[in-house]
């Protein structure tokens, strides 16, 4: 029998080539007129992240990711006018705590005087976020994939979404569907934010491809006892279940529908794509399951000859060098880094009011792939960096 429970593991190892992260990042801050000759100066960005608690296996990742794209950073300066700007990270824990994401706010806004904050793994706790970032005007970069993060937009004007978009991830998944001939479909999602956004995403994505949904369940909100969803889920007979829970919940709902008898197949939506997925108590329960996640979960790409590709070579091999080995969810607070610096660029500024319309002010190239933020979406990486794996021996495989 398969441990039904989430846990976490060591990282499996992934190969990489030391690129250019810290060289694209100081070339995309590198401007003149950004500051008086010679000055030496400071972009403060904040982080509030699950380190502890609700969503920490994720958020340590995020932090991980911070320390490595800032070391990189800042290892040479960012060329600013004469001088050299650097920045400066200061990252609270909120626990998973809505209240505590929504205090962090208010302080790294107030006390801190950050330029743009980094945080919430977790649906819950970007949203206690957003109404301080919008009042005090300070871009709020989210790092997770809750279908309201960044609608509607007229209240959201601060605030931008790296996760991918749900219906980006349900289109991937309803068009391999379709391609593998799986006609009945059952869906299994977190009774959290996260799991909302799969549940309202799923359905039109399964019917435009002509799959017919034949039940969605709920698991607890407990994050224990998955037995009764599992055994539903079975008994309604599908072809395939897609899973839709963040890590390590999607490990142990897998576990516990392989535990009822589902010998189908599985998918996960990305935000299954932390390694303790396939490294941890319940990683021979995904052995043949599907996940759509962005290209950068297959390691270090070979030839790397685009801006992305390069960054991803680069942070990955740093990102070994300093824990051992990758997870694919890790980018994305890196990422944020990017933004952050490219915006600053644009704006010739460290404003916050500034550096939110420099946001939008066209694609910009991350690890995970790129992002492009306009006055009408702030929401998620671009659909094309999305692909599908499968899980063999303990590793994710990419299909296309």
């Amino acid at each position: 029998m398969y441990n039904a429970t989430g846990g976490l593991n060591r990282r499996s190892t992934l190969k990489g080539g030391l690129g250019m992260v810290a060289a694209a990042l100081v070339a995309a801050c590198s401007d003149p007129a950004a500051s008086d000759a010679g000055q030496t100066g400071e972009i403060v960005i904040g982080a509030s992240l699950e380190l502890t608690g609700t969503g920490s296996v994720l958020g340590k990742l995020q932090e991980q990711a911070l320390k490595v794209g800032v070391d990189e950073i800042n290892a040479i300066g960012i060329p600013y006018g004469e001088g050299r700007l650097y920045i400066r990270t200061v990252v609270k824990d909120n626990g998973g705590n809505p209240a505590t994401a929504m205090q962090n706010a208010k302080d790294l806004i107030e006390n801190d005087k950050v330029s743009a904050i980094v945080g919430g793994v977790t649906v819950e706790t970007a949203r206690a976020m957003i109404p301080v970032a919008e009042s005090a005007k300070v871009p709020l970069l989210c790092l997770n994939s809750g279908d309201e993060i960044s609608v509607p937009l007229p209240q959201r004007k601060f605030v931008y979404q790296l996760g991918p978009n749900p219906s980006d991830t349900s289109a991937v998944m309803a068009r391999d569907l379709r391609r593998q001939g799986l006609a009945k479909i059952a869906v299994l999602a977190s009774g959290d934010g996260h799991g909302d956004a799969g549940v309202r995403a799923l359905p039109r994505a399964l019917t435009a491809t002509g799959r017919d949904l034949v039940d969605t369940v709920r698991l607890p909100k407990s994050g224990r006892a998955f037995e009764a969803a599992a055994q539903r889920i079975v008994d309604a007979e599908p072809d395939a279940v897609i899973v839709w829970a963040q890590a390590p919940l999607s490990a142990a709902a897998a576990a516990a529908l392989r535990n009822a008898g589902f010998a189908g197949r599985i998918f996960l939506d990305p935000g299954a794509g932390a390694d303790e997925t396939l490294n941890g108590p319940n990683g021979a329960a995904l052995d043949g399951a599907y996940i759509v996640h962005s290209t950068v979960l297959a390691g270090a790409p070979t030839m790397a000859t685009t801006p992305s590709g390069r960054a991803a070579r680069a942070f990955i091999f740093r990102y070994i060098q300093e824990y051992g080995a990758f997870s694919g969810f890790a980018p994305y607070a890196a990422d944020a880094l990017t933004l952050v610096a490219t915006a600053a660029r644009r704006a010739v500024s460290t404003d916050p009011q500034r550096l939110r319309g420099r946001l939008e002010g066209g694609p910009i190239e991350g690890v995970c792939g790129a992002y492009a933020f306009q006055p009408i979406s702030h929401g998620g990486i671009e659909p094309d960096a999305l692909t599908l794996f499968v899980a063999r021996q303990g590793a994710w495989v990419r299909l296309s």
